[in-house]
């Protein structure tokens, strides 16, 4: 049986998620339908090219794989080296998150709001867990969607995500505990163009 080309397991994929997307369910109804198609895919060990594969000397790197014309959603894989860590956050959309290669630490909150003079938003912790290959987590708004990432292990890790929009451009917050204040950022990615195309995008 002939394997199919990257190109072609993305569009596969895309196809898949756009059959979720299209039954119009709750953000965890569409977790939970995309998730089986993003465990298998998950799989590819191409996903992430060799020259995407190495961790920057100063921070975690984000480079966007696969992402639709319409910005449906987006694929990204973020590469962490040893010590390197995420700011908490949110990301006011659906998404997944895979272990790709290596392990990493995640620990996630739930925000509550205080009636004091200040009006600031403070975080509690859930739980922190360290998932490693194959394994899959899950981020939603309101109560699902905001947690801190970090690789304190040896070894570098690689994680593949996606979104329900395009991660690279949309806006969310970073949430300092110490001083239970928020700002708004937008992490592009370091790549403007994805990694593969669509089919759409090759044919023109």
């Amino acid at each position: 049986m002939t394997q199919l080309t990257v190109q072609d397991t993305f569009a596969q994929f895309e196809q898949q998620v756009r059959d979720v997307l299209a039954q119009q369910g709750t953000l965890r109804e569409t977790i939970d339908g995309v998730r089986p198609y993003f465990q298998e895919l998950l799989k590819d060990e191409r996903l992430v090219p060799a020259e995407y594969r190495q961790p920057l000397p100063d921070k975690y790197a984000q480079y966007l794989l696969y992402r639709p014309e319409d910005d449906a959603f987006s694929i990204v894989a973020f590469v962490w080296g040893a010590g390197q860590t995420a700011p908490i956050h949110d990301h006011l959309t659906w998404g997944l998150v895979g272990i790709y290669e290596g392990q990493i630490e995640e620990t996630r909150y739930r925000r509550l709001k205080q009636a004091d003079a200040s009006g600031n938003d403070f975080l509690e912790e859930v739980n922190k867990v360290q998932p490693s290959k194959g394994e899959i987590s899950f981020v939603y708004p309101p109560d699902h969607d905001i947690h801190g990432v970090s690789n304190p292990f040896a070894a570098p890790a690689i994680t593949v995500h996606i979104y329900g929009t395009d991660i690279g451009k949309q806006e969310r917050f970073l949430y300092d505990p110490e001083s239970s204040s928020t700002r708004q950022i937008v992490t592009k990615h370091r790549n403007e163009q994805p990694l593969y195309a669509t089919r759409e995008e090759q044919a023109e």
